[in-house]
């Protein structure tokens, strides 16, 4: 019971279970809590650490390293990839951490050769921060 409760947790109450793109449905439950509990860094903080333990039991369980199942990583990253936004930054923000999450550019790709947990989760709260800067630096570049 605990093992499935583990695999529960990690894949975003099911959503990492859908065969076709699921760290993109992690990252939409990452959107719903984020227009839920807009700038709760209590949630944040709470999935963030919480989650390198939840993916190294599912590691164990699910007997895969990073295993596409596992989508706390996408929640917790996006949630960090829109602290402080909101609207139709949102979007914005979802699209960018998708692409980021999805490519995994250096020096993000890097951080998944950390081990268990932390490797997981590692290179996904690096892109939300990495998006969460980026939109930043455009929007005074762009809009100020």
């Amino acid at each position: 019971m605990r093992k499935n409760f583990i695999v529960l947790l990690a894949s975003g109450f099911g959503l990492g279970l859908i065969p076709k793109a699921p760290g993109t449905f992690g990252t939409l439950l990452g959107l719903v809590l984020a227009v839920l509990f807009p700038d709760n860094i209590f949630l944040i903080t709470g999935i963030a650490v919480l989650g390198i333990w939840i993916c190294q039991e599912a590691e164990k369980t699910l007997q895969e390293h990073d295993s596409p199942k596992i989508v706390v990583d996408e929640i917790a990253g996006y949630l960090i990839a829109v602290y402080t936004w909101d609207g139709i930054y949102l979007i914005i923000g979802f699209l960018l951490f998708r692409f980021l999450d999805i490519l995994k550019p250096a020096p993000i790709n890097r951080l998944q050769r950390l081990p268990g947990g932390l490797g997981v989760m590692a290179d996904d709260l690096a892109a939300g921060l990495i998006t969460n800067i980026i939109m930043k630096a455009a929007v005074f570049v762009f809009l100020t």
